[in-house]
């Protein structure tokens, strides 16, 4: 019997890393009923207005009210250009998180361009659990696939428990 193969190496990438930190320690809580301002204080995030910002060197997060959507939680992310593919990092280290880290499967990966902007999105589900899973990752870059920002690529990561019907 072959022995399978190690799991891929935590991310170093200081944006990546707090981005898994962010999807654990507020997203994911947040989406399962628990209150996402002191969740999002707890993790170090400061109230701007209706949103919860976290500025760091390279990179600003921001999470949005959850408003009508309580399932779900929803990070803007503005972090460092990567030549080679939009938000390559933080794409690596949420999809070895859902993948590797957690037997989720990968859903949608592909490129579209609509009118100016190219969106780039990877989507994963766990439709093993109980509400269902899932998490998405879209970079929004100009449709010639330059920076939509001068100061970095612009994401949005949006986790969600789907609750079943009533």
């Amino acid at each position: 019997m072959a022995v399978p193969p190690p799991p891929p190496p935590p991310p170093t990438d200081p944006a990546a890393i707090r981005l898994l930190s962010t999807l654990e320690s507020v997203c994911i809580p947040a989406a399962h009923g628990q209150g996402l301002p002191g969740l999002a204080k707890a993790a170090g995030y400061r109230k701007s207005g209706d949103n919860f910002v976290l500025k760091q060197p390279g990179y600003q997060f921001t999470i949005l009210p959850q408003g009508s959507n309580p399932t779900q939680c929803q990070v803007n992310i503005v972090g460092p250009v990567d030549s080679e593919s939009p938000a390559k990092p933080l794409v690596i280290a949420l999809h070895n998180w859902a993948v590797f880290g957690h037997g989720w499967t990968l859903y949608r990966n592909d490129k579209n361009v609509i009118g100016p902007s190219e969106f780039t999105t990877r989507s994963w589900e766990n439709n093993t659990a109980s509400p269902p899973e899932a998490l998405v990752l879209t970079t929004i870059r100009k449709a010639n696939g330059s920076p939509s920002q001068r100061a970095g690529d612009t994401s949005e990561m949006i986790y969600s428990a789907t609750k079943p019907a009533a």
